[in-house]
């Protein structure tokens, strides 16, 4: 698929900024003769054409905002999305949520519908699978747009995501502060680019340390009914590893799950961080060490990444990096916080 010509080429191909492409194309501004010339040369040499009806579409509001998510089932994109539509509300914005169940068809029939009811904002958090055409389908949309949390179809939008890396590296290191050396990390779909960037840093941290190694990595749905059962089969297998790191909360409760029942003398020897820090893994027992960047304040960014685009149209996307933070509790080894 050819992508799709953007202001943002025209601007580029003339030496002008986007704002300045944008007065041209519109007849506005008190712009130099041979400042236009350039950019319709521009325009006419990468074969831009400006989409009036799109952009009269754009002009009336509907005061609604679609918000795309790959499954309804994981917690922190719920936090994520009650965030979010709260932080919306307060502009009298209504949120349109739609699951995509993480398949990439019925995401994109999703995005039809969703554009189809004239939109003002689009939230997206691709499925596992989404391909870059999907972003330049997005990109051409000509609504605001603020692809969250997964970073597939972010390349041409605005994206508001967490270090994944870094968080990775946040729990590596604390636990082989503890003195674990052979760690496994449990959970998360095969291809999940959240899962990829985590185990790049907890694989950073352990190359520092001699004798530190993961020793295993089984993926799959960050459930808890699912981490129960592939935690047993873990226990089961040995050698126990010294430290496991979850893909989120609910597999580390799953986790506890297997080890009280399976294996209660291992309770207290095997050491436990996760990600997320939901509500839920404070009051789990033992507490969940999470790394946390919680859901709440990724809807919060993102509402205020959306409303930036919404209200300057001239805006060039941005990407907005939360820093992770370690919440210490007790299933690290750590004494009670």
């Amino acid at each position: 698929m050819n992508k799709r010509v953007t202001l943002a080429d025209v601007a580029a191909h003339a030496g002008v900024s986007r704002a300045t492409a944008s007065l041209v194309i519109r007849d506005a501004g008190n712009l130099a003769d041979s400042t236009r010339e350039r950019v319709r040369s521009s325009m006419l040499a990468l074969g831009y054409v400006y989409h009036r009806g799109a952009a009269s579409l754009r002009a009336s509001q509907t005061k609604t905002v679609g918000l795309i998510l790959p499954d309804p089932a994981y917690a922190f994109m719920g936090e994520m999305a009650i965030s979010l539509e709260s932080a919306l509300a307060e502009r009298g914005l209504l949120l349109l949520t739609a699951n995509a169940f993480e398949d990439p068809q019925r995401q994109e029939r999703l995005l039809r519908a969703l554009i189809e009811n004239q939109v003002d904002g689009l939230v997206v958090l691709p499925a596992l699978g989404t391909d870059e055409a999907f972003a330049d389908r997005l990109a051409a949309t000509g609504i605001p747009t603020v692809v969250t949390i997964r970073a597939e179809a972010a390349h041409r939008t605005t994206y508001v995501g967490i270090d994944n890396v870094r968080g990775g590296e946040l729990a590596g290191e604390h636990l082989l502060a503890h003195g674990c050396r052979q760690f496994v990390y449990l959970g998360g779909l095969v291809g999940l680019r959240p899962r990829q960037d985590r185990m790049t840093g907890l694989n950073a941290a352990l190359a520092r340390v001699p004798g530190a190694r993961l020793v295993a990595h089984r993926p799959g749905p960050a459930l808890g009914r699912w981490a129960r059962d592939a935690a047993a089969r873990l226990l089961a297998e040995g050698p126990v590893p010294d430290a496991i790191v979850c893909h989120n909360d609910p597999v580390a409760f799953g986790v506890y799950r297997a080890l009280r029942d399976v294996a209660p003398h291992l309770v207290d020897r095997v050491r436990v961080v996760a990600f997320d820090d939901v509500d839920e893994a404070a009051l789990w027992e033992p507490p969940i060490s999470s790394v946390a960047a919680n859901g709440r304040e990724v809807g919060r960014r993102t509402a205020t990444a959306l409303l930036r685009l919404m209200d300057d149209p001239l805006a060039e996307p941005e990407v907005v990096l939360l820093q992770p933070e370690l919440v210490v509790r007790r299933s690290c080894g750590c004494p009670a916080a």
